[in-house]
């Protein structure tokens, strides 16, 4: 055994000196091969096996060989790390264990106030891992932590387009904080990855990140090209090696998790007495082979989702919100469709529509965001050789939704199939269909294709086809997204083209009857100033026209982009707009009627130090609004108290003036209060007001992970209809009444072989 560990620690010291150069000489990563970068995994026995307590000092760990010499994305690109960072990796026949050394010349500087299971963690020092089990350089799990030992963890495909953080395994993971760092260690059951049994030698891919926060640096075990951003991190088809692993056994998973739900809730508009009910169900899950899981799903509750955040919409359009309820989360990657490759990696991915969405899963189960019941369902997902599969279904039930509206029950099926082509490219195929949903059946189905060419091009491939009872003639739509794209330069076509009769019901399709030519171009110099990191200039027209050739609506933007090394940014933007309304709009309080309007406003944006323990967003819009003006402010804000307590206030004004109208403001209230006390106890409280709906609302969350993947929940919500402003203590009595109340206990239990 001791010449195979010196073996292990001579391969990965040779591995690590061609990995770094000396002292702080820059690092050319144009060309270095990832698969150079090897790390050595020990096996150990179980009598072996470390103690999970933050504080890697048990002899075991020397048996694996340290790997180690960072190099820096932000801030200096292709330079050696600030700080040291070593990691070691053992395994045994049920775990991996997986120990990281952060040292810090200034301890005291190491930030972290986020505890709670999947938090953002972008308030703080990190450390991420990925991992590509089945060594296929698209797919792999990512585990993320804190100086705190938050949990985070995530399973990305198709080289991180998109990163599903609502993936969560079930493994161990504690920290510690000395005066020469922070360390941190891990324990990740086999049983929560998916990969190939063999017997003898397997090889995985790897990579490990470390953020150094309040330095805002970046630090790779294996660096990547700076144009990809930190989300270039999810792709794994340039990440390192991982070797040693031997004679693994894959167990196809088994898993329950029953649900109770007594609740008591009260309608006071519809002056119904107070309802209670007991409601009880769950999920089963069970592989089907080592990479393809079949779901079941029976009462599906999303009793814990917050609410979605009140806003004020002044555009003709409707609004984009992400889905948030974790059935519908936990697999996204694989029915996302037409999402281009150059849009918003990482969590912002949640927040992109994509480029022709055909399945939007807020159609199933939410009616005018009113939730609808779901009798249960079944999804069948995972990967078999290139291919990535996905079947769903599911079944909801009939619903009152006001006293003179009835929802029927209603079916909706989603198959989704993508193969990889070439080396980091996919092609695919997705079907929908609903039952007695909007109409008596629609059904969609489309092609697309993500084609990344060579290290700086992509382009993205979309063509569908909607069928129901209304929709004849030209129901096609398609669209074509090209970018090209390094550290100086980003620039960008597309061709949308959605035909009038086109009815996707299940999908999010906001304009009908356009043909849309969009261009951008933009330059990101880094001017070596005294604490500046790079410069955006931006500059993108949009044009839109109907398939008669009649302009519908046109956008040309010019922006100015600075960041700071400390985090903070400001962006000045100039934004011109024509719109030729063929109906009457409503909107800020009134209709406006048919014809052409054009206007111009700007907007100014600054952006605090996140650093600190109070930072921010301010945004400030002023100038045209169709024939009128308009002037609004949007404040978001962060304020820590101690390590975890936060509050989170943020505050939207409009002020619109049209002619021979009435003066028209909105004021929107959005303030979250949270505290972690530890990883796995949780409070939240969230109080929203929204003046132009006359609305407002509080909900409280009780959040205890009390054993491994088990939960309980205790929420709280009330609603009031309000009318404000007030003018005396009896208007006040007057000017709101409670609208509804609820309070809900959600229980969860997992059961696992």
């Amino acid at each position: 055994m001791t010449r195979g560990v010196l073996a292990a620690c001579l391969l990965a010291v040779c591995a690590s000196s061609a990995a770094a150069q000396d002292g702080g000489a820059a690092f050319d990563i144009r060309k270095i091969d990832p698969e150079t970068f090897r790390a050595i995994a020990v096996k150990i026995t179980d009598a072996q096996k470390p103690t999970i307590d933050g504080k890697p000092t048990e002899q075991v760990w020397s048996l694996a060989p340290a790997q180690g010499n960072f190099i820096q994305r932000e801030p200096q690109f292709g330079k050696p790390a600030s700080e040291k960072t070593e990691f070691r990796i053992l395994y045994d026949d049920k775990t991996l264990y997986i120990a990281v050394w952060l040292w810090d010349s200034d301890p005291s500087g190491i930030m972290g106030s986020e505890m709670k299971r999947d938090a953002g963690l972008n308030k703080g020092d990190q450390l991420k891992i990925n991992l590509d089990t089945f060594h296929d350089h698209r797919n792999a799990f990512y585990f993320s932590t804190n100086p705190l030992g938050a949990y985070k963890d995530a399973n990305t495909v198709e080289n991180g387009r998109p990163i599903n953080y609502d993936w969560n395994g079930v493994w161990n993971n504690k920290t510690s904080i000395d005066d020469k760092g922070w360390y941190i260690e891990i324990a990740i059951p086999l049983s929560q990855l998916r990969f190939k049994s063999s017997i003898g030698d397997s090889t995985w891919g790897l990579n490990v990140c470390r953020i150094l926060f309040r330095k805002n640096e970046e630090s790779y075990w294996v660096p990547f090209p700076r144009e990809w951003g930190a989300s270039g991190f999810a792709r794994v088809s340039n990440a390192g090696v991982l070797e040693g692993l031997k004679d693994l056994k894959s167990r196809r998973r088994i898993e329950l998790v029953p649900f109770a739900l007594p609740t008591v809730s009260r309608d006071y508009v519809g002056r119904s007495e107070a309802q209670k009910d007991a409601k009880f169900g769950g999920d089963f899950k069970i592989g089907v082979t080592n990479d393809l899981i079949a779901d079941f799903t029976y009462h599906t509750d999303f009793a814990q989702v917050e609410a979605d955040q009140e806003v004020v919409n002044l555009t003709r359009f409707s609004l984009f919100f992400p889905e948030k309820r974790q059935f519908f989360t936990e697999t996204a990657g694989i029915f996302d469709f037409g999402k281009s490759l150059a849009g918003l990696g990482g969590e912002a991915a949640a927040n992109d529509p994509g480029l022709l969405n055909l399945f939007y899963s807020r159609r199933i189960g939410l009616v005018d965001g009113q939730q609808v019941p779901i009798i249960g369902g079944g999804r069948f997902t995972g990967r078999s050789g290139p291919y990535a599969i996905g079947v769903l279904n599911i079944t909801t039930d009939e619903a009152r939704l006001s006293p003179t509206r009835l929802i029927d029950n209603a079916n909706f099926s989603v198959v989704r199939l993508k193969r990889n082509v070439l080396k980091n490219s996919g092609v695919g195929v997705l079907f929908t269909n609903s039952q007695d949903g909007v109409s008596d059946f629609n059904r969609a189905v489309g092609l697309d294709g993500a084609w990344v060419l060579g290290r700086n091009i992509t382009m993205t491939t979309v063509l569908a086809k909607s069928f129901s009872p209304t929709s004849k003639g030209d129901g096609m739509a398609g669209v074509v997204d090209y970018s090209w794209k390094n550290d100086r330069f980003n620039y960008g076509a597309q061709y949308l083209d959605v035909g009038k009769t086109f009815n996707a019901e299940m999908g999010y399709i906001p304009r009908l009857d356009i043909r849309a030519t969009k261009a951008k171009a933009e330059w990101t110099p880094r001017p070596g100033w005294s604490g500046v990191r790079q410069l955006t200039f931006h500059g993108n027209v949009d044009y839109y026209e109907n398939h008669a050739g009649e302009v519908d609506s046109r956008t040309q933007v010019l922006s100015a982009q600075m960041a700071r090394q400390s985090t903070a940014s400001a962006h000045l933007t100039l934004t011109r707009e024509h719109d030729d309304l063929s109906a009457p709009f409503a909107t800020a309080g009134t209709v406006l009627p048919v014809g052409d309007y054009s206007w111009t406003y700007g907007t100014l944006t600054y952006s605090s130090d996140r650093t600190k323990r109070m930072f921010g967003t301010i945004a400030a819009d002023a100038g045209g609004y169709y024939n009128g003006e308009r002037r609004s402010l949007k404040v978001n804000w962060n304020i820590t108290f101690g390590k975890t307590l936060l509050l989170e206030p943020n505050y939207t004004y409009n002020h619109v003036t049209l002619p021979g109208r009435p003066l028209y403001t909105s004021n929107v209230i959005n303030f979250r209060v949270s505290h972690s006390f530890s990883p796995d106890f949780y409070l939240k409280a969230f109080v929203q007001y929204n003046d132009d709906r006359k609305t407002s609302s509080f909900n409280f969350l009780w959040w205890y992970h009390y054993r491994p993947g088990s939960d309980l929940y205790v929420v709280y919500n009330q609603g009031w209809d309000i009318d404000l402003p007030l003018t005396s203590r009896e208007v006040l009595d007057r000017s709101y009444r409670v609208h509804s109340r609820s309070l809900a206990v959600k229980m969860t239990y997992w059961l696992a072989r």
